[in-house]
């Protein structure tokens, strides 16, 4: 019999995120579900009813976590396009491979020379839902840290909307997540990020830009904005990894998203910690 694979994780998950939160003096919070967001993709099939393939639990993740992935389910469900428009974004052979692992999970639907997203995803504009519970679920499985998406925080900016919170070894970390060209995103935006850091005060802010391409022009506005303290400044021009104003990071996809988390750690870990308050 062929299984739907409705994540029985949301159910048997447990950590210790809500303590942790409230011990930290925060409350009257919320979060979305875990593993059956209505907003985000998944995993519909260990065994697809189409295919006598069979898929590990972790299958959408692992390919979520792949660029070229990402970049592919972007451009589909941007609009309706044709197959040809795709084949400049990888190999034929890696092409075909994500398509087929689309079509079998029904994330897409193909009529004709036509790739779609699927009707139950038609209510999906982007991938930014998805974007958030890939980095919470991220620091769940790589970290076995506390983390949740799609976080509302009573008395933080803009309704407390946090696109990622989790705590790492007692530390609080946010994570803003932008999906798609860095020029989408406006002053506005940004200035949003840097008020929500400000009254959240974690150890470690980041904002996540899912993209390869330069991130100069936003840090230029983010030190425009903020006029005083270090500036933010490069820390890994191979990563495109900017780190100042005590705990504000930036950082885009130019590896991957893990490689991006992993360095924003690594950087943390090896340097800040150790500076002086007033570093």
């Amino acid at each position: 019999m062929k299984r739907d694979a409705m994540d029985i994780n949301e159910y048997l998950y447990k950590d210790d995120f809500d303590l942790m939160f409230r011990r930290q003096g925060w409350y009257g919070f919320s979060y979305k579900s875990l593993y059956n967001d209505p907003d985000v993709l998944r995993l519909r099939w260990i065994d697809p009813p189409s295919s006598d393939k069979k898929y590990s639990p972790r299958a959408f993740f692992d390919r979520f976590g792949d660029n070229t992935f990402r970049k592919l389910l972007r451009a589909i469900f941007s609009e309706s396009c044709k197959y040809e428009k795709l084949t400049n974004m990888c190999s034929q052979q890696k092409l075909d491979d994500h398509l087929t692992f689309m079509k079998e999970q029904e994330i897409i639907v193909v009529d004709g020379e036509l790739l779609s997203k699927a009707p139950q995803y038609q209510h999906i504009e982007g991938l930014g839902h998805t974007l958030e519970w890939y980095v919470a679920e991220w620091f769940r499985t790589s970290l076995k840290a506390p983390a949740r998406h799609g976080v509302t925080v009573k008395g933080v900016a803009d309704g407390g909307d946090l696109d990622v919170v989790a705590f790492v070894n007692g530390l609080r970390i946010m994570v803003e997540c932008k999906s798609g060209k860095p020029a989408n995103i406006t002053d506005a935006q940004l200035s949003l990020f840097l008020q929500r850091a400000s009254e959240f005060s974690p150890e470690i802010a980041i904002l996540l830009l899912d993209t390869e391409s330069d991130i100069s022009r936003q840090i230029e506005i983010i030190n425009k904005i903020c006029k005083n303290g270090d500036p933010l400044s490069p820390q890994n021009i191979q990563r495109s990894l900017y780190w100042g104003f005590r705990h504000l990071y930036l950082v885009n996809a130019q590896e991957s998203l893990e490689a991006s988390l992993y360095a924003v750690l690594r950087l943390y870990h090896t340097k800040i910690k150790y500076l002086p308050f007033w570093g």
